[in-house]
């Protein structure tokens, strides 16, 4: 009876010791999946839910997510569409911890610049924000070169018509945090 007893608790000590290897090498393994994730995998992880993020500006934007590229995220909020860039957002509020993360690192997309030739074509009137949270410029995205956009400003509820441009804008993409359209501009874009 002693020796039976004495293989039982070997046998546990030996199941236990096994089990708890598997423990560490399943915590060694989630910690290596979770340092190649970028903000943007989390944030593609929570598509459809309701984001709060800290901008640049230092103002909360709250949007229900609805598009992530590699170097921006698309939404609405209460009155528009937005895309914000990655480098305006200095931090999330909402708990992505739940957020279904993508199976893959997201590694290709539209980039910005490709939104914004798509708002160009399409003359959706837009508003153009700073890091700083000051309006740039209202009106049409004309242009979009490598580095900047040339905007006709307006009245973003006009349409661009050469007797309400009010002048013209060249604004660097860098000086970007937002830019904000009507609800359904931004729809079938991002």
């Amino acid at each position: 009876m002693r020796w039976n007893d004495l293989f039982a608790d070997l046998e546990a000590q030996l199941q236990f010791g096994h089990w708890e290897a598997v423990e560490q090498d399943a915590a060694e393994l989630t910690r290596g999946l979770w340092a190649e994730l970028t903000l943007m995998d989390r944030l593609r992880g929570a598509l459809g839910q309701r984001v709060r993020m800290v901008l640049a500006d230092g103002r909360i934007q709250v949007i229900d997510l609805k598009a992530v590229g590699p170097a921006w995220v698309g939404g609405i909020d209460e009155t528009s569409s937005v895309i914000i860039l990655r480098d305006a957002i200095l931090g999330i509020d909402t708990d992505l911890n739940r957020a279904v993360v993508p199976s893959r690192p997201l590694h290709a997309g539209p980039s910005v610049l490709a939104i914004y030739r798509a708002l160009a074509r399409r003359r959706e009137p837009v508003q153009v924000v700073s890091r700083q949270g000051t309006t740039l410029a209202e009106g049409t995205i004309d242009r979009v070169g490598k580095d900047h956009i040339d905007m006709a400003m307006h009245a973003r509820d006009e349409f661009r018509r050469s007797s309400s441009v009010q002048g013209w804008r060249i604004i660097p993409t860098d000086a970007i945090q937002l830019v904000r359209a009507s609800p359904m501009g931004l729809d079938d874009i991002a």
